[in-house]
Parts: C-alpha cells; structure tokens; sequence
C-alpha cells in the first residue's frame, strides 16, 4: 500500500504533467491557428502567455513537491539519526553494567579465597580485582 507521501507524489507530477501536456496543447493549437490567419498577432501572443503560465504552475507544483519530498526525507534522516544515537547510549549501559558484573564476580571470587585461606588464590585474585578496576 503506497504511503500518503507517495501518493502525493504521484498525483501531484501527475498534475504538473497535464498542466505541462496543456502548454503544449495551448502552443500547438496557436501556431496552427495564427499560421492559418485564423486569429491576430495579440491573440497568438495571449496564448502563448497562457502556455507560459501554465508551465510556471506545472514548475511550481512539481517544485513543491519535491520540497515535501525532501523535507520528509530528512525528517526521516533525524530519526535514524536519533535511533542510533539511542542504540550507541544503550549499548554503553550495557558495557557498563556488564563491567559491574566482572567486579562483582571477582570480589566474589576474593571473598572465597579469602575464606579458603589460600595465600596464592587471594593474591590472584586480588590481581583480578586490581586488572578491573
């Protein structure tokens, strides 16, 4: 299913397109008819006026448009933008804690060689302690 800006897109060129097929109908038609002796020299000069007007609003609409497009797209841009700065800060959180665990888990290993009495787990231990913090 297309998106509301997709759809805008399509019809909004689609517009601009027809105003742009109209110019051309306009200019087409004129030359025939001022060719032909059919209408004056003002008159072939308002109609190609009209096709001048109606190809300025077809570069309007397809201008803004495009603006719209543009716009969304860096909207979007912001948004991954911000996503991942999000996901680096939660990854961080998760460095910091997992680090908080490895000094838990060594005290702990501390405290049970201090227990053990063992003078040689105590002093690698120890070390272990030292090496993370």
């Amino acid at each position: 299913m297309p998106t509301p800006l997709a759809q805008a897109k399509k019809s909004a060129f689609d517009i601009a397109n027809q105003l742009d097929d109209a110019a051309d109908a306009i200019r087409d038609r004129s030359r025939q008819v001022y060719a032909a002796g059919k209408i004056s020299l003002d008159e072939y000069t308002d109609a190609r006026i009209k096709e001048m007007e109606l190809r300025a609003e077809a570069s309007v609409v397809a201008a803004v448009n495009l603006g719209a497009a543009l716009d969304a797209a860096t909207q979007a841009g912001q948004n991954i933008e911000q996503a991942i700065a999000d996901a680096k800060a939660r990854i961080e959180t998760v460095k910091a804690f997992r680090k908080g665990l490895e000094i838990v888990a060594a005290l702990v290993v501390l405290a049970g060689a201090l227990a053990s009495g063992k003078a040689n787990a105590v002093v690698q231990a120890g070390k272990d302690v030292a090496d993370l913090v």
